[in-house]
């Protein structure tokens, strides 16, 4: 059953990275040239040990267009702030995220009992744990987004350690999107509530 969790992911990043004009399918990222006026807007900040990037308002985002339709671009302030609760939250927000498909969201399944969801969850912990204290060097790709009043930022995780792709390049050229292979490890896509300060896994604020 953690082979099922898996494949939810899967099929979520396959829904946030669709409508690009450029895929990979040996690694599976989907590349889209910025536009120049993107670029002039863009900024570029060093974080404690990853480099960040902000998408401003400008850029049209390629998934969930309706939900990101109102924009705002985020000041450097906004960002350092936020990067502090990003941090302490990164554990916390995968474990909810788990929680709710291992013991909630699928809990009427027959097929699937009380001591397998026990043991998947565990381990899915255990992996969730490591990649976890890995983190803070993950580069991150920002944008933001105004949904009942409230600033939303968007931040893409992306582990460039094993970069055999030499993708790294595109962070600044590209939102890097994708929905299999490299990108399914290398990349995680969260939401952080700039008002309530809650950090979650994108497309489940309600957690």
């Amino acid at each position: 059953m953690l082979k099922k969790i898996i494949y939810i992911s899967l099929i979520l990043t396959l829904t946030l990275s669709c409508g690009s004009s450029k895929f990979n399918v040996n690694h599976g990222v989907v590349l889209e040239p910025l536009s120049e006026e993107v670029k002039r807007e863009m900024k570029i900040l060093d974080l404690e040990k990853s480099t960040g990037v902000i998408f401003p308002k400008e850029y049209v985002a390629g998934f969930n267009k309706g939900r990101l339709s109102n924009r705002f671009t985020q000041a450097e302030n906004e960002i350092i702030e936020a990067e502090i609760e990003i941090n302490k939250q990164y554990l916390d927000s995968d474990k909810r995220f788990a929680y709710n498909q291992n013991f909630v969201r699928f809990k009427v399944d027959p097929e699937w009992t009380l001591e397998e969801r026990q043991k998947d969850f565990q381990n899915l912990m255990k992996w969730n744990k490591k990649e976890a204290k890995k983190s803070i060097k993950f580069d991150r790709q920002y944008l933001g987004f105004i949904e009942n009043g409230q600033k939303i930022l968007v931040i893409q995780f992306i582990d460039f350690s094993q970069d055999s792709y030499v993708l790294k390049d595109q962070l600044t050229e590209s939102w890097i999107g994708g929905w299999h292979a490299w990108f399914e490890t290398n990349v995680r896509l969260k939401e952080y509530n700039m008002v309530t300060k809650k950090l979650n896994s994108f497309g489940w604020p309600q957690l």
